[in-house]
């Protein structure tokens, strides 16, 4: 027989509902609670006044739950999350609930609980854990304090979350904080926060987490104001939520914990970045949480986690569109004046649909927001990959989507729309967003169903297992080795002929956008959205070089002579270098962003293209404006000249792969047949064929003489972001979002 603890008195209770119980004691009254009726009744009249609370929760169930109900221990924990959350301190005084990543500045005062940290030699800094010297607190939570530090080894700053002292001697919460670990490490996604490293310090007594820091802020921080935020962010944010979240779910992992405060939105891209998987969890696996306990924060929870049932994937889409409709509305959809309020209106309030509160907002946002919040896990959209595709329908409405934008979804990942709408008995009508998503689901359909085997079979190799998307790659002079540019800004070497790993060193803070090794010294460049330019000794792989310019750096290229290079910003800013001195020789101003340079094969010009749709050529000596063509309908996002002879070509948003000549202005082609947005774009030696890279994860040959397709090359899961040449061995290597390389031998169609 069970020994039934003896009562907590009710100051007790009062402590345990405002979190200011001990860890033990907490673990002794919640204990009490699920077998203890009276002192359910003592804490449900503590915690939401004398209302009865069959009438505070009258339909959660189809009876009262009885005193083994998740109910009871759920009173407790929503009780305290939602009326004593941990916050973060902030420059002016405000606070953040939760969790957080974001760089912001604080006071630098170290706070009692970090007497774990060793002393460190560097009065800047407030100690030391392992390698890493620790600047600050930025962020506390209920299970652990969040530290920027300084990562002496690898030279960049980094987040590092440390399990709470009153947990490291806990077993549970141990186990707990490991897996948070290795779920986030699991997933390579650039919609998620990346885990560099999971480690104990101080002979093994101090467990700790190693991830990258997000300069910017919260979701949670940009909705403090209340206020509803333009459409467009609405499903440009979800959407990226919803692709991060697919990575997670492709991995049978449930997040648990979608909230504002855990998705992160960069300073510099806007991106958003999800974070905190400390309830993640491996579907098929044994909760690790007490039986009972709820998890989850209360405004954002699922029914089913109310309720203290098992939380799927599908929760994990409540939670979104939860969250979506706070972006759209500027309030909660299910705000109560106390948690069990929140409870109660989770399971049994209809929210007003979004687009009634917000006349701004568009029927078929509105309606996907809707059909994420049913209260039936079934009727709900089948797939985060699901969601994610139907939203980039939506956002493509607003104007055309940049490489930033589109959400990373395989599209096998991808299921079909019919499967979320069974029943035929729907509150809302979907036909608008049912319109807008089948069609980008024809697409996908087109090339994962209608179309393996079209393209030649060309052999292969890939090189894996890159930290996040590859956004560029660049073969050496000889051929012997790759260089890709990763998005958690490292720059990889590979050796082509083994297949091995070389060399991995951090280059930016950011992402790295571009990689390109010199024409004939043993250098190689590269720039980030750090907004720099580095110029590298391959030899020890030292800075030579490095340049600073406005914003973040997207277009970098060698002169044909090697003496110069050129580079353009997100603020329009063209400059030019003299590699030798250092010195700039030249800076000029365009329109827009600039996405893409290069220099002509004689050097006397510059192409420049960007977000203004318009292809600019420029005197290289002095970046006087020569000559502008216009012809695309969206954003350029590459620009190559030829190897020989005038010919300059284009490719970007909306299929468009067009060729110039740049001599008279004039379009010599424009190709049709791509698959989506084209990313990227090379010629081969002899100008006479053209290599494109697309959307939907194939790159494309085409024969410039009929102006049609020789060959499509398949096998990245998506986007393909990087075409680049071995002249010395006809091959082409791919670079993708999907985190891979593929170099393909073309030598069967070599000339």
């Amino acid at each position: 027989m069970k020994v039934v603890s003896e009562c907590p008195n009710p100051v007790e209770l009062n402590e345990l509902i405002e979190d200011e119980l001990s860890a033990a004691d907490t673990d002794r009254v919640t204990e009490h609670l699920q077998d203890c009726t009276t002192c359910q009744e003592k804490l449900q009249t503590i915690a939401s006044g004398d209302l009865p609370i069959d009438q505070i929760v009258h339909g959660l169930n189809e009876q009262n739950p009885g005193c083994e109900s998740a109910l009871w221990p759920a009173i407790e924990q929503l009780s305290h999350e939602i009326s004593a959350q941990p916050t973060i301190g902030l420059a002016g005084g405000s606070n953040v609930t939760g969790e957080s990543v974001v760089s912001e500045e604080v006071v630098r005062t170290p706070p009692p609980e970090l007497d774990f940290l060793e002393p460190s030699d560097d009065p800047a800094y407030v100690g030391k854990l392992h390698h890493f010297q620790i600047a600050r607190v930025i962020g506390r939570g209920g299970m652990g304090v969040v530290l920027e530090a300084f990562d002496t080894h690898l030279h960049r700053n980094v987040a590092i979350k440390v399990l709470s002292p009153q947990y490291q001697s806990n077993d549970l919460a141990r186990q707990r904080f490991c897996r948070e670990g290795r779920a986030a490490a699991a997933i390579s996604h650039e919609h998620v926060v990346p885990m560099y490293q999971v480690a104990k310090a101080n002979e093994g007594e101090v467990a700790f987490l190693v991830m990258q820091l997000i300069e910017g802020e919260t979701l949670e921080q940009r909705l403090r104001g209340g206020q509803p935020l333009p459409p467009n962010e609405v499903a440009r944010i979800a959407m990226q939520t919803a692709a991060g979240l697919s990575a997670a779910h492709s991995r049978e992992m449930a997040h648990r914990d979608i909230k504002p405060a855990n998705i992160m939105i960069e300073a510099e891209t806007q991106r958003v970045k999800l974070t905190d998987f400390g309830l993640a969890r491996t579907t098929d696996d044994v909760k690790l949480t007490k039986t009972g306990m709820v998890t989850g924060t209360p405004l954002y929870m699922s029914p089913e986690q109310s309720l203290g049932e098992d939380a799927d994937e599908r929760s994990d889409l409540f939670s979104l569109g939860a969250v979506m409709y706070e972006m759209a509305t500027g309030f909660a959809p299910f705000q109560a004046p106390s948690a069990l309020g929140v409870m109660q209106r989770i399971v049994n309030f209809t929210p007003e649909p979004p687009h009634k509160v917000n006349p701004a907002i568009s029927r078929p946002l509105s309606d996907l927001i809707m059909s994420l919040l049913e209260k039936a896990p079934a009727d709900r959209p089948e797939s985060a990959a699901e969601v994610a595709t139907a939203l980039a329908a939506i956002v493509s409405e607003y104007g055309p989507i940049s490489p930033l934008q589109v959400p990373s979804i395989a599209a096998s990942e991808v299921k079909k729309l019919s499967g979320s709408y069974r029943r035929g008995e729907r509150r809302w009508a979907i036909a608008a967003w049912l319109t807008a998503a089948i069609a980008i689901m024809v697409a996908v359909a087109s090339f994962v169903i209608l179309r393996p085997d079209v393209g030649d079979d060309f052999p292969s190799v890939v090189l894996p297992d890159n930290p996040g998307t590859v956004w560029a790659s660049d073969f050496s002079p000889d051929g012997k080795t790759l260089a890709a540019a990763v998005e958690d800004g490292s720059i990889r070497i590979w050796d082509v002929a083994s297949q091995t790993l070389e060399k991995s060193f951090n280059a930016h803070r950011g992402l790295a956008w571009t990689v390109a090794y010199h024409p004939s010294r043993p250098m190689l460049m590269t720039s980030g959205d750090d907004s720099t330019i580095k110029l590298w000794d391959t030899d020890e792989y030292e800075v030579i070089w490095e340049w600073k310019a406005e914003s973040s750096v997207r277009g970098v290229a060698f002169s044909p002579d090697g003496n110069r290079i050129v580079a353009g910003d997100r603020d329009g800013v063209l400059y030019i270098y003299d590699i030798d001195s250092g010195a700039e020789v030249a800076s000029a101003t365009t329109p827009g962003s600039i996405l893409s340079v290069d220099y002509s094969n004689d050097g006397k010009l510059i192409a420049s293209v960007g977000s203004d749709k318009v292809l600019r050529l420029f005197d290289a000596e002095t970046l006087v404006e020569r000559r502008t063509m216009n012809g695309h309908d969206g954003a350029i996002y590459n620009v190559k000249f030829a190897p020989q002879g005038p010919l300059i070509a284009t490719v970007g948003w909306n299929k468009n792969v067009r060729v110039w000549n740049s001599e008279n202005g004039k379009e010599v082609l424009n190709l049709t047949g791509s698959e989506g947005d084209v990313w990227s774009v090379s010629f081969c030696s002899d100008a006479s064929h053209l290599i494109t890279g697309e959307q939907m994860g194939a790159a494309r040959v085409w024969d410039l003489a009929s102006g049609k397709p020789v060959t499509t090359l398949r096998g990245h899961s998506s986007a393909v972001y990087n075409v680049a040449l071995d002249r010395t061995a006809h091959r082409i290597a791919t670079s993708s979002r999907d985190g891979t390389i593929r170099v393909w031998d073309m030598s069967s169609v070599a000339n």
